[in-house]
């Protein structure tokens, strides 16, 4: 076999190593399509699904409540104890030191119309009054020093209107039994300052 000169080898190793390290080259430098595909496609595009925050959310419904019209202080104080001011109500219990209160709320006129037929009840309503109870927490009221009640010992007697001392007033509510009248308490301080019950046809 014929020898291939030394400087004959060494030229084509030359080649070989050249040709080796520019196809490593061409494959490390050559760029791919994912590679090239401009960053902003996928960060700055804006995209359909994100909702557009500066358009004001549609009201839930049409028909909006009359209670900021109840008579009062209103009906709604939120949930605890009775912020000052003059509440209706129904007395479920009295005790020397404190009253189980049921609050409602107390409509008249126009107002009074328009939460009847909320309700679904007969509108206008009959003598011109209506009362809406439709929460059923009872709150436990303490009674303050000296309170006076003006209250109708002739139930259905207008006339009859009367002012006596609290304890006076809670042995005849006592007697009354079931049918009692609606009451305005006077909060004051957190507690009850006066109480006027509430006269109705």
């Amino acid at each position: 076999m014929k020898r291939i000169p030394i400087r004959v080898a060494s030229l084509i190793a030359t080649i070989f190593l050249l040709a080796a390290c520019t196809g490593e080259t061409a494959e490390t430098t050559v760029p791919t399509s994912s590679t090239l595909a401009p960053s902003t496609t996928e960060a700055g595009a804006p995209t359909t699904a994100a909702p557009d925050t500066t358009v004001p959310a549609e009201p839930t419904s049409t028909t909006s409540s009359v209670n900021d019209e109840a008579e009062g202080s209103g009906c709604t104080p939120g949930e605890g104890d009775l912020p000052d001011g003059e509440w209706y109500g129904q007395v479920i219990s009295a005790s020397e030191a404190e009253v189980e209160f049921d609050l409602a709320c107390w409509f008249t006129g126009d107002a009074a119309v328009r939460a009847a037929a909320e309700d679904g009840e007969e509108s206008p309503p009959p003598n011109d009054y209506y009362v809406r109870n439709l929460n059923p927490m009872v709150r436990t009221v303490a009674v303050g020093e000296d309170v006076m009640v003006v209250w109708y010992p002739e139930i259905g007697d207008p006339n009859s209107e009367t002012t006596i001392g609290y304890a006076e007033w809670k042995d005849e509510f006592d007697q009354r039994g079931e049918f009692t009248l609606g009451v305005w308490v006077e909060i004051v301080d957190g507690s009850i300052f006066a109480m006027r019950e509430q006269w109705v046809p």
